[in-house]
């Protein structure tokens, strides 16, 4: 099974570091596991912890007045999540869920700050993936306040593509389990409008979904619809 040192080592944000720094570091945090299904931590929780995703896949999902949920993030192995919490002292602005067997390193925000003060590199890691997700968040919000569907949904695709994307014939498949619902939920609209979009781009030969998997035929294609 895997332990502490070797889910550090393994991390980006803490390769650079020396094996006795890891070790230090060990003793700060622990390894949790989630099911399926399972949530991390819920909107409005207090910040008692941030975690780095080691194996897995997290939705960060965002609840609005109006019912629907919104996916701001797909958290991966290595991805911090509620990291803007934990240093911030403040509820956690969304629900952490685990999409499939999830494996994290857990620390208490206070903790991580006290690395970071003693690991410079750490501290570079950190602040370059938190800007990260809040300049993802912010395109987030201002692509649902002004974008069409149709481009939402093709931004997603992009993103993913980039993500996850892997080379087969004719096209690049979106290495992971979506359902429309998900596809639908990262581009903040409705499960019908998703599935609507994808129907017309399969009929252009822009998107393939057999068995439900994603493949991507012409990523020029959706850069053009983003406006990219």
């Amino acid at each position: 099974m895997l332990d502490v040192a070797t889910a550090l080592a393994a991390c980006p944000i803490f390769a650079a570091l020396d094996p006795i720094d890891r070790s230090r570091i060990a003793e700060l945090t622990n390894l949790q596991r989630f099911e399926a299904g399972e949530i991390i931590f819920h909107e409005g929780d207090p910040p008692a912890w941030l975690c780095i995703v080691v194996e897995g896949l997290v939705k960060l999902v965002k609840h609005s007045d109006d019912g629907r949920d919104i996916i701001l993030h797909l958290a991966m192995p290595h991805d911090m999540i509620g990291g803007v919490s934990a240093f911030g002292r403040r509820p956690h602005p969304f629900t952490a869920f685990a999409m499939l067997d999830t494996l994290v390193l857990r620390f208490a925000g206070e903790d991580f700050s006290g690395i970071m003060d003693s690991q410079p590199t750490v501290a570079r890691r950190t602040l370059d993936d938190l800007i990260e997700q809040l300049t993802e968040a912010h395109e987030m919000m201002k692509s649902l306040a002004v974008e069409r569907v149709e481009r939402r949904v093709a931004l997603q695709l992009i993103r993913l593509a980039a993500r996850t994307g892997r080379t087969v014939p004719g096209g690049v498949e979106i290495d992971l389990s979506l359902t429309r619902r998900d596809l639908a939920d990262m581009a903040g609209t409705s499960v019908e409008s998703a599935i609507r979009v994808l129907s017309r781009w399969r009929v252009e030969g822009v998107v393939e979904t057999p068995g439900g998997r994603i493949i991507v035929r012409s990523l020029a294609r959706l850069a053009e619809i983003a406006g990219r």
